[in-house]
Protein backbone atom coordinates (compact mmCIF):
# COMPACT_ATOMS: atom_id res chain seq x y z
CA UNK A 1 0.00 0.00 0.00
CA UNK A 2 1.09 3.83 -0.72
CA UNK A 3 0.46 5.57 2.09
CA UNK A 4 0.51 9.82 1.38
CA UNK A 5 -0.59 12.36 4.03
CA UNK A 6 -1.81 15.89 3.68
CA UNK A 7 -2.29 18.34 6.20
CA UNK A 8 -4.09 21.70 5.24
CA UNK A 9 -5.38 24.59 7.48
CA UNK A 10 -4.68 22.32 10.39
CA UNK A 11 -6.20 19.19 9.16
CA UNK A 12 -4.78 15.88 8.23
CA UNK A 13 -6.02 13.38 5.15
CA UNK A 14 -5.02 10.36 4.00
CA UNK A 15 -4.81 9.03 0.55
CA UNK A 16 -4.21 5.25 -0.02
CA UNK A 17 -3.32 3.26 -3.33
CA UNK A 18 -2.45 -0.39 -3.96
CA UNK A 19 1.64 -0.88 -4.86
CA UNK A 20 0.06 -2.19 -8.08
CA UNK A 21 -2.36 0.73 -9.01
CA UNK A 22 0.71 2.82 -8.16
CA UNK A 23 2.48 1.85 -11.50
CA UNK A 24 -0.90 3.34 -13.28
CA UNK A 25 -0.84 6.74 -14.50
CA UNK A 26 -4.41 6.89 -14.82
CA UNK A 27 -5.10 5.19 -11.10
CA UNK A 28 -2.79 7.71 -9.82
CA UNK A 29 -4.27 10.58 -11.95
CA UNK A 30 -7.62 9.81 -10.38
CA UNK A 31 -6.41 10.13 -6.68
CA UNK A 32 -4.55 13.50 -6.74
CA UNK A 33 -7.71 14.97 -8.25
CA UNK A 34 -9.94 13.46 -5.25
CA UNK A 35 -11.02 16.30 -3.69
CA UNK A 36 -12.22 14.72 -0.14
CA UNK A 37 -8.75 13.05 -0.06
CA UNK A 38 -6.88 16.24 -1.31
CA UNK A 39 -8.26 19.41 -0.86
CA UNK A 40 -6.38 21.30 -3.82
CA UNK A 41 -9.21 23.66 -4.12
CA UNK A 42 -8.42 25.06 -0.80
CA UNK A 43 -4.33 26.02 -2.23
CA UNK A 44 -5.47 27.92 -5.26
CA UNK A 45 -5.30 30.90 -3.18
CA UNK A 46 -1.47 30.47 -1.82
CA UNK A 47 -0.96 30.00 -5.27
CA UNK A 48 -2.28 33.27 -6.66
CA UNK A 49 -0.26 34.97 -3.57
CA UNK A 50 1.38 38.28 -5.17
CA UNK A 51 4.24 37.08 -4.21
CA UNK A 52 4.82 33.29 -4.95
CA UNK A 53 8.62 31.27 -4.81
CA UNK A 54 9.80 27.96 -5.32
CA UNK A 55 12.96 25.78 -3.59
CA UNK A 56 13.70 23.01 -6.08
CA UNK A 57 16.34 20.31 -4.67
CA UNK A 58 17.94 17.76 -6.08
CA UNK A 59 14.52 15.82 -6.33
CA UNK A 60 13.62 17.94 -8.83
CA UNK A 61 16.38 17.07 -11.19
CA UNK A 62 15.31 13.23 -10.66
CA UNK A 63 13.08 13.67 -13.75
CA UNK A 64 16.22 14.01 -15.79
CA UNK A 65 18.22 11.47 -14.36
CA UNK A 66 19.66 13.48 -11.93
CA UNK A 67 20.78 11.32 -8.01
CA UNK A 68 20.13 12.43 -4.93
CA UNK A 69 23.40 12.92 -3.05
CA UNK A 70 23.00 11.24 0.50
CA UNK A 71 21.47 7.59 -1.02
CA UNK A 72 23.96 5.87 -2.91
CA UNK A 73 27.38 3.75 -2.33
CA UNK A 74 30.63 5.31 -1.92
CA UNK A 75 31.61 6.52 -4.90
CA UNK A 76 35.51 7.25 -4.36
CA UNK A 77 36.98 4.01 -4.80
CA UNK A 78 39.77 4.86 -7.45
CA UNK A 79 40.90 7.77 -5.14
CA UNK A 80 40.70 5.95 -2.13
CA UNK A 81 43.13 3.11 -4.14
CA UNK A 82 44.86 6.27 -5.43
CA UNK A 83 45.44 7.78 -1.61
CA UNK A 84 46.58 4.35 -0.15
CA UNK A 85 49.57 4.10 -2.84
CA UNK A 86 50.98 7.20 -1.54
CA UNK A 87 54.62 6.26 0.36
CA UNK A 88 55.76 7.32 2.49
CA UNK A 89 52.40 7.42 5.25
CA UNK A 90 51.23 11.25 5.54
CA UNK A 91 48.77 12.69 8.27
CA UNK A 92 46.70 14.05 6.66
CA UNK A 93 46.65 11.40 3.76
CA UNK A 94 45.31 9.31 6.49
CA UNK A 95 42.80 11.06 7.47
CA UNK A 96 41.63 11.64 3.79
CA UNK A 97 41.18 8.10 3.18
CA UNK A 98 39.25 7.89 7.22
CA UNK A 99 37.11 10.60 5.06
CA UNK A 100 36.76 9.30 1.59
CA UNK A 101 36.08 5.41 3.33
CA UNK A 102 33.57 6.83 6.11
CA UNK A 103 29.66 5.84 6.04
CA UNK A 104 28.97 9.96 6.24
CA UNK A 105 26.64 11.51 3.90
CA UNK A 106 28.19 12.56 0.51
CA UNK A 107 27.83 15.90 1.59
CA UNK A 108 29.30 15.58 5.06
CA UNK A 109 32.65 13.62 3.79
CA UNK A 110 33.30 17.10 1.65
CA UNK A 111 32.33 19.21 4.62
CA UNK A 112 35.56 17.42 6.61
CA UNK A 113 37.74 17.51 3.59
CA UNK A 114 37.48 20.86 2.74
CA UNK A 115 37.80 21.77 6.88
CA UNK A 116 40.72 19.81 6.37
CA UNK A 117 42.31 21.79 4.03
CA UNK A 118 41.42 24.54 5.92
CA UNK A 119 43.06 23.78 8.37
CA UNK A 120 46.31 23.18 6.72
CA UNK A 121 46.47 26.38 5.03
CA UNK A 122 45.26 28.62 7.64
CA UNK A 123 46.21 26.81 11.25
CA UNK A 124 49.25 25.20 10.54
CA UNK A 125 50.19 27.46 7.62
CA UNK A 126 51.43 24.41 5.84
CA UNK A 127 51.05 25.29 1.68
CA UNK A 128 52.28 21.62 0.81
CA UNK A 129 49.57 19.76 2.92
CA UNK A 130 47.35 21.68 1.74
CA UNK A 131 47.49 21.85 -1.96
CA UNK A 132 48.01 18.06 -2.02
CA UNK A 133 44.19 17.96 0.00
CA UNK A 134 42.61 20.48 -2.59
CA UNK A 135 43.79 18.34 -5.46
CA UNK A 136 41.80 15.19 -4.25
CA UNK A 137 39.17 17.95 -3.07
CA UNK A 138 39.21 18.90 -6.45
CA UNK A 139 39.07 15.29 -7.88
CA UNK A 140 36.39 14.38 -5.62
CA UNK A 141 34.58 17.55 -7.31
CA UNK A 142 35.22 15.64 -10.51
CA UNK A 143 33.73 12.32 -9.28
CA UNK A 144 30.64 13.83 -7.62
CA UNK A 145 29.77 15.87 -11.39
CA UNK A 146 30.17 12.95 -13.54
CA UNK A 147 28.13 10.76 -11.41
CA UNK A 148 25.39 12.98 -9.95
CA UNK A 149 25.18 16.02 -11.86
CA UNK A 150 23.24 15.21 -15.76
CA UNK A 151 24.63 17.22 -18.72
CA UNK A 152 22.20 18.81 -21.03
CA UNK A 153 22.91 16.12 -23.51
CA UNK A 154 20.98 13.59 -21.47
CA UNK A 155 18.09 14.74 -21.02
CA UNK A 156 16.64 18.13 -23.09
CA UNK A 157 15.52 15.90 -26.19
CA UNK A 158 13.34 13.46 -24.13
CA UNK A 159 13.69 13.96 -20.45
CA UNK A 160 12.62 17.84 -20.15
CA UNK A 161 8.55 17.57 -20.36
CA UNK A 162 7.98 17.90 -16.59
CA UNK A 163 10.75 20.66 -16.13
CA UNK A 164 8.57 22.37 -19.19
CA UNK A 165 5.75 22.13 -18.06
CA UNK A 166 5.97 23.75 -14.42
CA UNK A 167 7.57 26.78 -15.89
CA UNK A 168 4.99 27.45 -18.46
CA UNK A 169 2.51 26.39 -15.15
CA UNK A 170 3.94 28.82 -12.80
CA UNK A 171 4.23 31.86 -15.33
CA UNK A 172 0.35 31.18 -15.90
CA UNK A 173 -0.44 33.59 -13.53
CA UNK A 174 -2.16 37.30 -13.61
CA UNK A 175 0.27 39.28 -15.57
CA UNK A 176 -0.30 41.81 -12.74
CA UNK A 177 0.82 39.80 -9.82
CA UNK A 178 5.10 39.45 -9.44
CA UNK A 179 6.51 36.96 -11.43
CA UNK A 180 7.46 33.90 -9.47
CA UNK A 181 11.32 32.96 -8.07
CA UNK A 182 12.72 29.59 -8.96
CA UNK A 183 15.49 28.96 -5.70
CA UNK A 184 17.27 26.17 -6.07
CA UNK A 185 20.76 24.42 -4.60
CA UNK A 186 21.10 22.04 -7.28
CA UNK A 187 23.60 22.65 -10.34
CA UNK A 188 22.29 20.98 -13.34
CA UNK A 189 20.81 23.88 -15.83
CA UNK A 190 17.19 21.85 -16.34
CA UNK A 191 15.18 24.99 -15.00
CA UNK A 192 17.17 27.23 -17.39
CA UNK A 193 17.15 24.78 -20.49
CA UNK A 194 13.58 24.39 -20.29
CA UNK A 195 12.97 27.73 -20.15
CA UNK A 196 15.13 28.11 -23.40
CA UNK A 197 13.40 25.31 -25.07
CA UNK A 198 10.18 26.56 -24.41
CA UNK A 199 11.08 30.41 -24.87
CA UNK A 200 11.09 31.10 -21.52
CA UNK A 201 13.07 34.90 -20.64
CA UNK A 202 14.84 34.20 -17.38
CA UNK A 203 17.22 35.98 -15.68
CA UNK A 204 20.13 33.90 -13.69
CA UNK A 205 22.56 36.75 -12.45
CA UNK A 206 24.82 37.22 -14.68
CA UNK A 207 25.66 39.82 -17.77
CA UNK A 208 26.68 39.92 -20.93
CA UNK A 209 26.67 37.75 -23.98
CA UNK A 210 30.29 37.09 -25.16
CA UNK A 211 31.90 37.34 -21.61
CA UNK A 212 29.03 36.77 -18.99
CA UNK A 213 29.67 37.78 -15.70
CA UNK A 214 27.83 37.55 -12.28
CA UNK A 215 26.37 40.61 -11.23
CA UNK A 216 23.08 40.57 -8.81
CA UNK A 217 21.72 43.61 -9.32
CA UNK A 218 20.17 41.91 -13.11
CA UNK A 219 17.64 40.34 -10.36
CA UNK A 220 16.23 43.63 -10.36
CA UNK A 221 16.03 44.15 -14.13
CA UNK A 222 12.92 44.87 -15.87
CA UNK A 223 12.46 43.70 -19.25
CA UNK A 224 9.92 45.31 -21.47
CA UNK A 225 8.23 45.20 -25.05
CA UNK A 226 8.28 48.69 -27.17
CA UNK A 227 4.79 49.71 -27.94
CA UNK A 228 3.52 52.11 -30.67
CA UNK A 229 2.66 54.92 -28.24
CA UNK A 230 4.15 57.20 -25.69
CA UNK A 231 4.20 54.69 -23.05
CA UNK A 232 7.39 53.45 -22.23
CA UNK A 233 5.79 49.62 -23.17
CA UNK A 234 4.50 46.25 -21.87
CA UNK A 235 6.30 44.47 -18.92
CA UNK A 236 6.83 40.80 -20.52
CA UNK A 237 4.98 38.45 -17.80
CA UNK A 238 6.93 35.30 -19.33
CA UNK A 239 10.16 36.06 -17.37
CA UNK A 240 11.31 34.39 -14.30
CA UNK A 241 13.98 34.81 -11.67
CA UNK A 242 16.40 31.73 -11.10
CA UNK A 243 18.89 31.69 -8.24
CA UNK A 244 21.50 28.88 -8.06
CA UNK A 245 22.16 28.74 -4.08
CA UNK A 246 25.31 26.62 -4.49
CA UNK A 247 26.53 27.47 -7.78
CA UNK A 248 26.14 25.80 -11.10
CA UNK A 249 28.31 23.48 -13.57
CA UNK A 250 28.18 26.50 -15.95
CA UNK A 251 29.81 28.82 -13.53
CA UNK A 252 33.57 29.39 -13.39
CA UNK A 253 35.99 31.15 -11.71
CA UNK A 254 38.20 33.74 -13.46
CA UNK A 255 40.78 36.38 -11.40
CA UNK A 256 41.21 37.81 -15.01
CA UNK A 257 38.04 39.62 -14.47
CA UNK A 258 39.05 41.81 -12.02
CA UNK A 259 35.91 42.62 -10.71
CA UNK A 260 34.05 41.70 -6.99
CA UNK A 261 32.95 38.16 -8.11
CA UNK A 262 35.18 37.17 -10.51
CA UNK A 263 32.82 34.99 -11.54
CA UNK A 264 31.95 34.01 -15.75
CA UNK A 265 29.72 32.03 -16.81
CA UNK A 266 30.30 29.66 -19.44
CA UNK A 267 28.17 27.61 -22.18
CA UNK A 268 26.90 24.11 -21.79
CA UNK A 269 25.02 22.90 -24.81
CA UNK A 270 23.01 19.94 -25.65
CA UNK A 271 26.20 18.46 -27.49
CA UNK A 272 28.87 18.86 -24.52
CA UNK A 273 29.86 15.93 -23.17
CA UNK A 274 31.18 15.46 -19.76
CA UNK A 275 34.54 13.54 -20.87
CA UNK A 276 35.66 17.06 -22.69
CA UNK A 277 34.33 19.40 -19.83
CA UNK A 278 37.40 21.01 -17.50
CA UNK A 279 36.06 20.74 -13.82
CA UNK A 280 39.41 22.79 -12.98
CA UNK A 281 37.84 26.36 -12.45
CA UNK A 282 34.02 25.01 -11.11
CA UNK A 283 32.45 27.40 -8.73
CA UNK A 284 30.43 24.71 -6.63
CA UNK A 285 31.15 22.87 -3.03
CA UNK A 286 28.49 20.15 -2.09
CA UNK A 287 29.32 20.70 1.28
CA UNK A 288 26.97 20.04 3.98
CA UNK A 289 27.97 22.62 6.77
CA UNK A 290 27.90 25.41 3.95
CA UNK A 291 26.92 28.43 6.79
CA UNK A 292 30.68 29.67 7.02
CA UNK A 293 30.86 29.13 2.88
CA UNK A 294 27.66 30.97 1.99
CA UNK A 295 28.99 33.74 3.42
CA UNK A 296 31.38 34.22 0.63
CA UNK A 297 30.85 36.11 -2.47
CA UNK A 298 28.68 35.14 -4.86
CA UNK A 299 26.64 33.13 -2.41
CA UNK A 300 25.86 35.48 0.08
CA UNK A 301 24.01 37.85 -2.61
CA UNK A 302 22.53 35.10 -3.53
CA UNK A 303 21.63 34.06 -0.22
CA UNK A 304 20.33 37.56 0.89
CA UNK A 305 18.35 37.49 -2.20
CA UNK A 306 16.18 34.51 -0.81
CA UNK A 307 15.88 35.49 2.77
CA UNK A 308 14.56 38.75 1.14
CA UNK A 309 11.80 37.36 -1.30
CA UNK A 310 10.45 35.92 2.19
CA UNK A 311 10.01 38.95 4.12
CA UNK A 312 7.60 40.33 1.47
CA UNK A 313 3.56 40.49 1.95
CA UNK A 314 1.34 37.86 0.17
CA UNK A 315 3.89 35.47 0.00
CA UNK A 316 4.14 31.85 -0.55
CA UNK A 317 7.44 29.07 -0.59
CA UNK A 318 6.57 25.86 -2.43
CA UNK A 319 9.57 23.27 -1.57
CA UNK A 320 9.89 20.49 -3.80
CA UNK A 321 12.65 17.61 -3.61
CA UNK A 322 14.34 19.58 -0.77
CA UNK A 323 16.28 16.99 1.76
CA UNK A 324 16.25 19.66 4.83
CA UNK A 325 19.50 18.73 5.64
CA UNK A 326 21.35 22.27 4.81
CA UNK A 327 21.36 24.55 8.19
CA UNK A 328 21.91 27.82 6.14
CA UNK A 329 18.68 27.02 3.84
CA UNK A 330 16.56 26.06 6.81
CA UNK A 331 17.66 29.21 8.81
CA UNK A 332 16.11 30.85 6.50
CA UNK A 333 13.13 29.39 6.27
CA UNK A 334 12.66 29.75 10.19
CA UNK A 335 13.29 33.49 9.66
CA UNK A 336 10.41 33.77 7.04
CA UNK A 337 8.33 31.68 8.95
CA UNK A 338 8.78 35.15 11.41
CA UNK A 339 6.64 36.60 8.34
CA UNK A 340 3.29 36.21 9.14
CA UNK A 341 2.17 36.64 5.79
CA UNK A 342 4.45 33.97 4.35
CA UNK A 343 2.64 30.63 3.60
CA UNK A 344 5.20 27.32 3.73
CA UNK A 345 4.16 24.33 1.14
CA UNK A 346 6.74 21.44 1.37
CA UNK A 347 6.06 18.29 -0.61
CA UNK A 348 7.71 15.41 1.09
CA UNK A 349 8.53 12.80 -0.86
CA UNK A 350 9.24 10.11 2.65
CA UNK A 351 6.52 10.09 5.28
CA UNK A 352 8.32 12.46 7.69
CA UNK A 353 9.12 10.23 10.74
CA UNK A 354 11.97 10.22 13.30
CA UNK A 355 14.21 9.21 10.99
CA UNK A 356 13.35 12.68 9.11
CA UNK A 357 15.44 15.78 9.47
CA UNK A 358 14.30 17.24 12.76
CA UNK A 359 13.32 20.88 11.29
CA UNK A 360 11.21 19.54 8.75
CA UNK A 361 9.74 17.30 11.85
CA UNK A 362 9.02 20.18 13.68
CA UNK A 363 7.28 21.60 10.44
CA UNK A 364 4.84 18.77 10.50
CA UNK A 365 4.34 18.99 14.28
CA UNK A 366 3.40 22.37 13.90
CA UNK A 367 1.46 22.45 11.28
CA UNK A 368 -1.73 21.59 12.97
CA UNK A 369 -1.82 24.28 14.85
CA UNK A 370 -0.24 27.06 12.63
CA UNK A 371 -2.17 27.03 9.32
CA UNK A 372 0.50 28.86 7.39
CA UNK A 373 2.50 25.34 6.79
CA UNK A 374 0.84 23.07 4.89
CA UNK A 375 2.82 19.46 4.15
CA UNK A 376 2.41 16.52 1.43
CA UNK A 377 3.94 13.62 2.17
CA UNK A 378 4.34 9.93 0.65
CA UNK A 379 6.00 9.02 -2.88
CA UNK A 380 2.74 9.84 -4.45
CA UNK A 381 2.29 13.49 -3.55
CA UNK A 382 5.93 14.05 -3.60
CA UNK A 383 7.27 12.96 -6.65
CA UNK A 384 7.95 15.91 -8.77
CA UNK A 385 6.47 14.80 -12.02
CA UNK A 386 3.08 14.41 -9.78
CA UNK A 387 2.94 17.36 -8.06
CA UNK A 388 4.08 19.61 -11.33
CA UNK A 389 0.69 17.74 -13.36
CA UNK A 390 -1.66 17.48 -10.77
CA UNK A 391 -0.73 19.62 -7.21
CA UNK A 392 0.20 22.39 -8.81
CA UNK A 393 -3.38 24.70 -8.93
CA UNK A 394 -2.22 26.60 -11.91
CA UNK A 395 -3.27 26.54 -15.83
CA UNK A 396 -0.75 25.93 -18.45
CA UNK A 397 -2.57 27.64 -20.57
CA UNK A 398 0.65 28.60 -23.16
CA UNK A 399 1.34 25.92 -25.82
CA UNK A 400 4.72 23.81 -25.90
CA UNK A 401 6.49 25.15 -28.53
CA UNK A 402 6.60 21.64 -30.84
CA UNK A 403 3.10 22.21 -30.86
CA UNK A 404 2.40 25.23 -32.33
CA UNK A 405 5.33 24.26 -34.87
CA UNK A 406 3.16 20.76 -35.67
CA UNK A 407 0.51 22.82 -35.82
CA UNK A 408 2.28 25.04 -38.77
CA UNK A 409 3.77 22.40 -40.68
CA UNK A 410 0.08 20.53 -40.73
CA UNK A 411 -1.56 23.87 -42.26
CA UNK A 412 1.83 24.37 -44.96
CA UNK A 413 0.80 20.87 -46.40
Amino acid sequence: MITNYITIDGVTTQADLDDEKGKIDSEVASLLRDDEKIPLNRLAKYYLNENLNFLCGSGTSVAIGGKTINKSDNPFASIITELKAIKPEKEHIKQLIKYFESSDLLEKKFDKINQEYLYYLNNKEDGVSATEIKLYLDKALKVFVELYVPFPNEYVTDNLGTHELFINKIISRKETLSRPKIFTPNYDLAFENACEKIGVSYNNGFRGVHMRKFDPDTFHNETYIKQDSVDRGKRIATYLNIYKLHGSISWQYAESINDLYNLKEIQISDTTNKKDFAFESLMIYPIQTKKSYSLDLPYSELFRNFSKCLTESQNTLVIIGYSFLDEHINDIIRTGLYNPNLTLIVHSFLIIDEQSPKFLQTLKARAISDNRIIIFEGSLVGDFTNIVKYLIPLNSYIPPKDTIIDTLKELVK
